[in-house]
């Protein structure tokens, strides 16, 4: 471990301290509650008609990890969530990846990730986004997997379901919270947030300030994240509220390099393949070059949330957001590296009424969003490598200008119920435009930035532009909960999802292949115009049954999708590139479980099977097809076992938590098979008390992987029709030991 590190671990929480006076306050230890009977760190959410289960603040600050980065991490325990994450401490974000019921959940095209229910925190994947707010901001994580309320699900797909964060609020008290951390691979993580207190006409705000980075595991280079947060809240009287929060991130990273299928099928040999560390003057070896395949980026974003109360019934809540996201990524390219750069940005507002009529629940709303330069990239060169290491100047790969993808999403939702019957129903429209794209001839431009190359006022490729297009969907949902007693309950879901198209792809193959398909008559503009939403209509079914100490929470689910994005040969092109059309099915059994088994000890599981298949068969040449059909997706573990331990004695605290992940495959035709693992955790804490007994600090322990197990963590599949050869894997980070300090004043 680094001087520099021990010594900013000792430092932080003095400097809490040294902050205090500076407030106008005496130092006060705000109490924190560690007896027995508090929430558990995870579990099904009670009384709800859909499958929703949270994770509350203890659970994210012992689930989320040392570097307390990531929110998928606080997910882990839940039932059929796979997150495979390649780094231990969550700083790498786009090489991560999550499966919900087997569906691939990024936030581009699958999974509705808000945050206090205003979705403005979108990962586009490959760069261009990070994880924007410390989890020690973070009061708690829930997740709704299948079917989705009508206001539920807001952000460009919901197939995976709907993720939200919810912030932890200025607070009434003035105070200040630190977190220290340090461990294997020089990794260190420091947070410092002050509290104002309440103070004037009921304003209170905070701010904080992190700094996180550690070595890779494997090979040359690191990753770095700083953040600095601002949250403000503002009484408007008795009947009214405002609350504003902004964040500024900033990360470099170097990338993992993926391993082959034959080399993960022998980490014993290749475990620790990674970029070289240095130059050697050949070309095609120096595109591997750590340096030449990383990414930087910086992040701002910034929402508002307006409540007033109308009336004794109704409530109106406006929610405008910002983000702008500003950076780069460097990647091989055979003997080339091509740089991406990428400016993002996207505004939105949420405006909802809730109100009661009668004896009804009444709720509508409407989401609109513009997003400005999101996959395909607009800037992208390539660059040779010379007999020194240097890069230089080749050609733009892409030069080119789009317009905004346009989402308008009206909703309405009514629920109400009688005796033990209780009822939702809801429906939401989605209006969305795919930008037109307008491509440049940039052969004789140079090495100069976008807005550079732009004035010097390039010719027009007509052949790679198009104009906007327009696709829309019909979102209804419904749920029944019934109370058979006072201890078991049941609920029946139905909802459609609806998930993004990927536009990058699809433009660069055309792109590449030009001449051919303009040859055979086929326009860009017609692919764009030929792109379908995915939807999917699924079914829910579950029980909720408690038994004192014990909750037991069963879900069955089924689920048909239509127009899935596969890549298919086009007869008439002679080529394959993604296409709409191809439909799947997935159904399972989900079962999660917590027990508090007695004033000390808390017991949490879950345990999933997941089928998700593609019914088709797809083109894949002239003569041949990829028999898929039926077969497994890509990266879709059938089996998922989790099982944690949440032990108190006094100031004493012990998680364990085991995670078993079951056998999955690397392709469509699941002849790549990846096999099963179980990893064990393990966290440990020891409270200070201080004076009356409060809590002041607490010394925390980590070892993740606990038995340094070898294993394939992430799979690279891309679509969900990967063929045998074209994915690539990542090996799961060894055992790494943290060491933190937290306090409170």
């Amino acid at each position: 471990m680094k001087a520099s590190t021990i010594r900013c671990c000792l430092l932080a929480p003095g400097l809490g301290l040294l902050a205090l006076p500076a407030l106008g306050a005496d130092p006060v230890l705000a109490p924190v509650d560690v007896s027995a009977g508090a929430a558990p760190l995870a579990g099904p959410d009670s009384g709800r008609g859909y499958s929703q289960s949270s994770v509350s603040a203890e659970g994210v600050a012992t689930l989320g990890g040392p570097a307390q980065t990531s929110p998928y991490r606080a997910l882990d325990l839940m039932p059929s969530v796979n997150l495979s994450s390649q780094d231990a401490y969550g700083l790498t974000v786009d090489q991560n990846f999550l499966r919900i019921r087997g569906i691939s959940a990024y936030t581009f095209s699958n999974l509705a990730l808000t945050v206090d229910g205003v979705p403005s925190s979108i990962n586009v994947g490959n760069g261009g986004m990070g994880n924007l707010f410390d989890l020690e901001n973070v009061a708690g994580v829930s997740l709704i997997r299948g079917p989705l309320p009508a206001d539920k699900g807001l952000g460009f797909g919901d197939l995976a379901g709907a993720m939200d964060l919810s912030l932890k609020a200025p607070q009434e008290r003035t105070g200040v919270s630190v977190h220290a951390a340090a461990g294997s691979e020089q990794f260190h993580k420091l947070f410092a947030r002050v509290d104002s207190g309440s103070f004037g006409a009921g304003t209170r705000f905070f701010l904080s300030a992190s700094d996180a980075a550690a070595d890779k595991w494997r090979g040359p280079g690191d990753q770095d994240r700083k953040n600095a947060t601002l949250g403000f809240a503002q009484a408007l009287g008795r009947d009214a509220s405002f609350e504003l929060y902004a964040v500024h991130n900033s990360f470099n990273r170097d990338d993992y390099r993926p391993l082959s299928y034959a080399q993960s099928r022998d980490l014993g040999t290749w475990n620790g393949l990674d970029y070289n560390p240095r130059l050697t003057g050949i070309a095609a070896q120096d595109a591997l070059y750590y340096r030449f395949n990383r990414q930087e980026f910086t992040e701002d974003n910034i929402f508002a949330k307006f409540n007033w109360r109308l009336g004794a019934d109704t409530v109106l809540k406006l929610s405008p957001y910002w983000l702008k996201t500003n950076g780069f990524r460097l990647t091989a390219s055979g003997s080339n590296v091509m740089r991406m750069d990428i400016e993002q940005e996207q505004s939105g507002l949420v405006a909802e009424v809730a109100t009661r009529l009668a004896a009804l629940d009444l709720t509508a709303g409407w989401w609109t969003q513009r997003i400005a330069t999101i996959p395909p990239p607009l800037a992208q060169k390539v660059y040779t490598i010379n007999g020194s290491g240097q890069l230089v100047f080749s050609r733009w790969g892409i030069l080119a200008d789009m317009g905004k993808r346009d989402y308008d999403s009206p909703y309405f939702k009514l629920a109400g119920g009688s005796g033990p019957l209780k009822f939702a129903a809801g429906v939401r429209y989605l209006h969305f435009s795919v930008p037109g794209i307008t491509t440049y001839s940039a052969g004789s431009i140079g090495d100069v930035g976008r807005d550079a190359a732009l004035a010097l006022n390039p010719a027009v490729n007509a052949g790679l532009s198009t104009t906007k297009s327009d696709y829309s969907a019909v979102l209804p949902s419904a749920s029944l909960q019934w109370a058979f007693s006072p201890a078991l309950e049941g609920r029946l879901a139905y909802g459609r999802g609806v998930g993004n198209p990927w536009l990058g792809p699809l433009y660069s193959t055309y792109a590449s292949n030009a001449a051919r398909f303009q040859s055979a008559g086929v326009s860009l503009q017609s692919l764009w115009s030929n792109l379908r939403l995915e939807t999917a209509d699924t079914v829910d079914a579950g029980l909720s049954w408690h038994s004192g100490a014990l909750t037991l929470a069963p879900t069955l689910y089924v689920s048909r999708a239509k127009d899935k994005q596969v890549t298919a040969y086009d007869p008439a092109v002679g080529l394959s590139y993604l296409q709409p059309g191809v439909r799947s099915h997935a159904y399972g059994a989900e079962l999660e479980a917590s027990w508090a088994a007695n004033n000390r000890l808390d017991l949490i599981g879950s345990l999933s099977w997941n089928i998700n298949r593609l019914d088709d068969d797809i083109r894949s040449g002239a003569g041949s097809t990829l028999a898929s059909s039926g077969k497994q997706v890509p990266d879709a573990p059938r089996l998922l076992a989790k099982l944690a331990a949440d032990y108190h004695s006094g100031a004493w605290r012990l998680s364990p938590q085991l995670r078993h992940v079951g056998k999955r495959y690397g392709d469509a035709l699941n002849t790549e098979a990846v096999r099963s693992y179980t990893l064990a955790d393990l966290n440990a804490g020891y409270t200070l008390a201080a004076t009356g007994g409060r809590p002041a600090l607490e010394i925390g322990l980590s070892a993740l992987n606990l038995f340094d197990r070898q294993y394939i963590a992430s799979i690279n599949a891309g679509q969900d029709d990967a063929r045998p050869g074209a994915t690539t894997y990542y090996p799961g980070a060894p055992r790494t030991v943290v060491l933190s300090l937290s306090g409170r004043f």
